[in-house]
C-alpha cells in the first residue's frame, strides 16, 4: 500500500494513516451515538454508522490535504481549513443516514469531528502522534 513507513505518516507523526483512521472511527462513533440519541434527534446506532461511513470517506483526503497544506500554512490555520471541509462533507452522512435536518446534521458533524480533532491535537501536543 505504501512504499515505506514515511509514505503513510504526516511529517514527523508517530501514527500511520491507518492507525489514525481507526482512532478517528472509534472516537467519532462513540461520540455520535450518545449525542444524537441523548438529544433525541434520532437513532444512536444510525448516528454511529454515519460517523463511520463519513470518516471512511473523508479521512484520506483530510490526512493528505493536511500534509500538503501544512507545507504552506502554520498548524492552526491548516487544521481549521481541513476540518472545515471535513465537517461540511460529513454533514451529508448525518443528513442521509440518521437522517437529521440540515442544522442538526451540521451541528452533529461539528461536535463529532471536534471530538476526534481535539484528541488528535492533544496527542500532537504531547508528542504522542
Amino acid at each position: 500500500m505504501y512504499r515505506n513507513h514515511e509514505d503513510a505518516t504526516i511529517r514527523g507523526a508517530r501514527l500511520t494513516q491507518f492507525e489514525a483512521l481507526l482512532l478517528s472511527i472509534g472516537i467519532e462513533a462513540a461520540v455520535a451515538w450518545p449525542l444524537v440519541a441523548g438529544l433525541r434527534w434520532g437513532h444512536g446506532p444510525r448516528a454511529a454508522l454515519a460517523a463511520v461511513v463519513a470518516t471512511l470517506v473523508t479521512h484520506w483526503a483530510a490526512w493528505w490535504g493536511f500534509q500538503r497544506l501544512y507545507e504552506h500554512l502554520d498548524y492552526a490555520p491548516t487544521l481549521v481549513v481541513v476540518e472545515g471541509f471535513v465537517i461540511a462533507a460529513e454533514w451529508v452522512a448525518y443528513r442521509w443516514i440518521v437522517p437529521l435536518p440540515a442544522g442538526r446534521a451540521l451541528l452533529a458533524s461539528a461536535v463529532v469531528n471536534a471530538s476526534s480533532t481535539l484528541v488528535g491535537v492533544a496527542l500532537y501536543a504531547l508528542d504522542l502522534a
